[in-house]
């Protein structure tokens, strides 16, 4: 039985018909001479025209032979020595790969993307030979030996997993399996969407690929990342949200805390919103982030803790200067700040959150410096120079202010915003320094209505205290801290092992450390791969250069395609070659009537 593996190829063989046109249009009908003497020439025409006909008729044939021939090779067929699909071939280790990542939760046509590569599985299922050894690669990435009983019942219970599944390692991972065992033919069946942010780089395999061509994922957008801002409300801040995808249309952005919408906006593909966080509750929240729903269901939804604290306990120094001090008294009577030393304004870094200004007096530079040295900082403060510069950075509320007077800052670490060019406010542990002092000569800022807002940003967002708050992909291990004990998840209270304080999330969601008081201690968001976000599909291109011996098939083609290496025999080299015997024979017969 032969089969062909692109029987569209076939199409091509209308071409033979061209040199028996072109044979029939060329015949020549000699004339016809009446005078005696040609007798003797006809007898010598009718001789060497039965020799011409004969020529002419096998240049014909081969040049009809080289067209069929390179067309049938075009149709890549493969004679199959038995009955059915797949029912007679050497035994192979043969090896699934199916992405049932979070991505094949997409519905197309009304059916999720996973039924129809579960349906391709089955295929090769039923085309398996007892004297086969079967693998299955889910999306956790470890090949399996698994015999087709227990693969069907596999199939019967899989489902979308909200983790990603690297394509390029997974095949790999298929090849060494399959090329472990003593068989003879080696065959790797690839069922996914063939996302191309799926490939990884590596070096080709040395067993043939055959991959499911499926239907192209919908447009899609989802959530790319999700930051709050800052780590501590006190008690309001902000999350950033930023989504991705290749939907072109914006979609509605939504914030869900406790139950109820806190905030809400517009946003468009590759592109950045603030969602401001305002009547939040003391203490530890969830606040989950929710697109409009689209085809991907899956990653439209990310949930993130939230912890907000009380206003910062505040005091400032007499030689911070009278705008500090007055700025900080408006905010006490406003709630905004209250009495304490938690967070402590001056020009000498103490031992609690210190805001350093720079002194007055020239001459105290030095031992503000050595303050810091002795405090563990990597920063100081340098020359003063003047000028006028405009602050830029992430202190939006001074944003723009001129600045005419600043004492460089020298070091390296976290730049909060800028003056120009040089670095205005600064993050160093547990101190903020900033460059100028808050006077006239130095900055405009004092005289402007967003000076005390200012002052209630560097008290409770840029001096306040830091939570433990990690993100994480579901199967990825985070080194949580040594304060935590345990762990609290959807099944209870999990302890953490005090040697080895690591956690891997299998499922999204916000889980809570517990320290050995039973208190919270931190918070771990585990939210989806974005990169299962981005729908578009790998080019043949991409998946030669990343596999190497790739055959890409269709519904029909690919049933035709199950075990080509192993099945049979595949005709396509010997009809390439007999072309080019063809050919051959037809220049030497053509060249031989030229010279004669």
């Amino acid at each position: 039985m032969i089969g062909f593996l692109q029987p569209l190829a076939l199409l091509g063989l209308l071409a033979a018909a061209i040199p028996a046109l072109l044979h029939l249009m060329a015949r020549r009908v000699p004339p016809t001479v009446s005078f005696p003497a040609a007798r003797y020439i006809a007898e010598t025409e009718r001789v060497h025209s039965r020799r011409l006909k004969l020529r002419n008729l096998i240049l014909m044939l081969l040049r009809m032979s080289v067209i069929v021939f390179l067309v049938l090779g075009a149709a890549r067929p493969v004679v199959r020595l038995g009955g059915g699909l797949g029912s007679s071939h050497p035994p192979t280790d043969i090896a699934i790969v199916l992405d049932n990542s979070l991505s094949s939760s997409a519905v197309i046509d009304g059916r999720l993307l996973l039924d129809g590569l579960v349906d391709q599985a089955r295929a090769v299922l039923a085309a398996v030979l007892p004297d086969d050894r079967l693998w299955l690669v889910v999306a956790d990435g470890v090949p399996r030996r698994i015999g087709i009983p227990a693969a069907e019942i596999l199939l019967d219970s899989l489902k979308p997993a909200p983790v990603r599944l690297d394509l390029g390692r997974s095949v790999r991972a298929a090849a060494r399996a399959v090329c472990c065992g003593e068989l003879p033919q080696q065959e790797i069946v690839l069922l996914s969407d063939l996302q191309s942010s799926a490939l990884s780089s590596g070096g080709h395999v040395d067993v043939p690929v055959l991959v499911w061509l499926p239907p192209h994922l919908p447009e899609n957008r989802g959530i790319d990342s999700v930051r709050v801002e800052p780590r501590v409300w006190s008690p309001e801040g902000d999350v950033v949200v930023s989504v991705t995808g290749g939907a072109s249309a914006p979609t509605a952005v939504r914030m869900i805390v406790r139950g109820v919408e806190t905030a809400r906006a517009v946003v468009s593909s590759d592109d950045e919103i603030v969602l401001p966080g305002r009547a939040v509750p003391l203490g530890w929240s969830v606040a989950e982030i929710v697109l409009d729903p689209d085809e991907l269901r899956a990653d439209d939804r990310v949930k993130i803790p939230l912890l907000v604290a009380e206003p910062a306990a505040a005091t400032a120094a007499s030689a911070v200067g009278v705008f500090v001090t007055r700025a900080l008294d408006v905010l006490r009577s406003g709630g905004r700040v209250r009495v304490g030393d938690e967070v402590v304004l001056d020009v000498t870094p103490g031992s609690s959150r210190t805001i350093v200004f720079p002194p007055s007096d020239p001459a105290l530079v030095g031992a503000t410096n050595r303050a810091l040295e002795r405090a563990g900082a990597v920063w100081r403060f340098g020359d003063e120079v003047s000028g006028e510069w405009l602050v830029s950075g992430a202190v939006g509320l001074a944003q723009g202010t001129a600045v005419y007077r600043l004492r460089r800052l020298i070091g390296e670490g976290t730049v909060l915003a800028a003056a120009g060019a040089e670095p205005w406010i600064v993050r160093d542990g547990n101190l903020v320094l900033v460059a100028s002092r808050m006077e006239e000569p130095w900055t405009e800022l004092p005289v402007t209505a967003a000076f005390v807002p200012f002052v209630d940003l560097l008290v409770n967002r840029l001096a306040s205290r830091e939570a433990w708050l990690q993100h994480a992909h579901p199967g990825e291990q985070v080194e949580l801290p040594a304060s935590a004990s345990a762990i609290s998840t959807s099944e209870g209270i999990v302890p953490i092992a005090s040697d080895r304080p690591v956690w891997m999330a299998s499922q999204p969601g916000v889980y809570f450390l517990r320290g050995e008081a039973g208190d919270t201690v931190g918070a771990l968001a585990v939210t989806h791969d974005p990169r299962e976000s981005r729908a578009e599909r790998a080019t043949e291109s991409m998946l030669r250069a990343t596999f190497g011996d790739v055959t890409l098939a269709e519904d029909d083609e690919f049933e035709a395609s199950l075990f080509r290496s192993a099945r049979g025999l595949d005709l396509t080299t010997f009809l390439l070659v007999t072309a080019l015997i063809a050919a051959v024979t037809e220049l030497g017969v053509a060249t031989s009537i030229g010279r004669r």
